[in-house]
């Protein structure tokens, strides 16, 4: 066996065994499955109605609306917001456009 042909063994046999040890790398790592909340909240296209029908659709039996107005009598915007993200999975500025509809 010639010195090239000697190099050329070696060098495919490298490459294949770093080639299956990233192959195998890559089948023992966990698969990251995050799932993204819906965002119910307000889109381009979407009316002040179609808000409220989403909305409502949503709590499931809350009233949301009676539990941001009493949060935004005693001046607690923020947690208005908070309440309406944890309640709807929607994004912040979906939440904030929600309360500011509601705004006293």
């Amino acid at each position: 066996m010639t010195v090239a042909a000697f190099l050329i063994a070696a060098l495919v046999a490298f490459s294949l065994s770093f080639w299956l040890t990233q192959r195998l790398q890559r089948l023992r790592q966990p698969i990251a499955r995050v799932s993204k909340p819906r965002s119910w909240g307000r889109s381009p296209q979407t009316s002040r109605a179609d808000l409220h029908l989403l909305t409502s659709r949503q709590t499931k039996g809350v009233d949301l609306d009676g539990q941001v107005r009493d949060l935004l009598n005693q001046g607690k915007l923020i947690d208005a917001v908070k309440r309406v993200r944890e309640t709807n999975g929607c994004s912040l500025r979906d939440a904030k456009a929600y309360v500011n509809e509601r705004l006293p």
